[in-house]
């Protein structure tokens, strides 16, 4: 089954996809758009914890992604790694990624001063995993 480039655009403008993502759901569903779509809800769906609200319903953004899923993701893959700023060798800060994350996004303006005083200082940022994980 030959897939087209529009029928490909069209799923991906109703979810998130890549193009290779896109037109293996369409090749699985036989050219059939809204089932290709259906089938790729259900694997979404299915691989994220915690996108179901009270009601049962999946809560989607415009774009038709699982936000809830998406930023799950993201504060648990923040929560394993750390955020550690040195100076001398010494530790001056040492948080989780998602702590400075959720920082950033109430307090933009105080993190991007800490950002920019931790740098005028000359102290050194780094990414690690988290030890106790």
């Amino acid at each position: 089954m030959k897939v087209d480039l529009d029928k490909i655009d069209k799923l991906r403008a109703r979810i998130d996809l890549g193009y290779d993502e896109a037109a293996a759901y369409l090749e699985a569903a036989g050219g059939d758009l809204v089932q290709a779509l259906i089938m790729a809800e259900r694997d979404i769906g299915s691989a994220v914890d915690g996108s179901l609200d009270l009601d049962g319903g999946q809560r989607e953004s415009t774009d038709g992604s699982t936000w809830t899923g998406r930023l799950a993701d993201v504060l648990r893959r923040g929560s394993e790694m750390r955020l550690v700023v040195e100076r001398d060798g010494a530790n001056v800060a040492y948080m989780p990624v998602s702590a400075g994350l959720v920082g950033a996004i109430f307090a933009p303006e105080l993190a991007a001063v800490g950002a920019i005083l931790a740098l005028a200082t000359r102290c050194t940022m780094r990414v690690e995993p988290n030890p106790n994980e």
